[in-house]
């Protein structure tokens, strides 16, 4: 590696992440998709069935006259709602490992094959022109990769504060990093202009999806104010 290399910021890390999980995501739900097939429609109707649960208990409420500054509490202490809940919690738990379990073996293996390897990166990583390496940036062996792989459960669990540390000059370690010694180098400061518009489409889709998923819940949780009613 040149000797001009420095440490890859938060912003081309999360460029490159997000490359490797377009390939990563779609490949990890083909192969986890025998098992989900069913339990999709399952979380659905569970998420339809606490939505309506939440309409028709705030008609309920509004119809015996519960003051507004109660109204949150009221609904909340619902019976049906406290059930629809539970089924809810009992089909996200039932999609989840899955997809969960699948994507880490298959990640595991993904980021293990390319950190290890000649590239000493994933391909989303090689296209930033990063490379994980040790402090003296040398090539790293696959045991200590899959360390790596496997600390960054941490990162998750502390709500991405973990991979939020990156943003942290000098060294921009993140906290799997820290735990299992190792860095990341990048051979240019900066981000290309395509990594840049990435990452924009990216946040685009995802408040899209957000925007789209808030205004469904929305309407279902409506209608059923709606009916109840009248």
């Amino acid at each position: 590696m040149k000797a001009s290399i420095g440490p890859a910021g938060l912003w081309q890390r999360s460029a490159a992440w997000t490359l490797d999980g377009a390939v990563l995501g779609p490949m990890s739900l083909l192969l986890a998709w025998p098992l989900l097939s069913s339990r999709v429609a399952l979380f659905s109707q569970r998420m339809n069935d606490l939505l309506e649960a939440t309409g028709h208990a705030m008609g309920r409420a509004i119809i015996d006259g519960v003051p507004l500054p109660a109204l949150e509490i009221t609904v909340m202490q619902d019976p049906s709602i406290r059930a629809s809940t539970a089924g809810l919690e009992h089909a996200l738990w039932a999609l989840g490992w899955p997809s969960v379990a699948t994507l880490f073996v298959v990640s595991a293996i993904y980021h293990t094959a390319f950190e290890a390897g000649a590239w000493q990166a994933t391909p989303g990583q090689r296209l930033l022109g990063l490379q994980v390496a040790d402090a003296r940036r040398q090539r790293l062996r696959p045991g200590r990769v899959l360390l790596r792989h496997v600390a960054g459960v941490a990162s998750w669990l502390t709500l991405n504060i973990g991979h939020l540390m990156a943003a942290v000059p000098p060294l921009h370690q993140t906290l799997h990093d820290r735990l299992s010694g190792t860095r990341v180098w990048a051979a240019r400061p900066g981000m290309p202009a395509w990594a840049v518009a990435w990452l924009a489409l990216v946040g685009t889709v995802s408040l899209a999806l957000g925007a789209w998923g808030m205004a469904s819940a929305m309407a279902t949780m409506q209608l059923a104010l709606e009916r109840s009613l009248q």
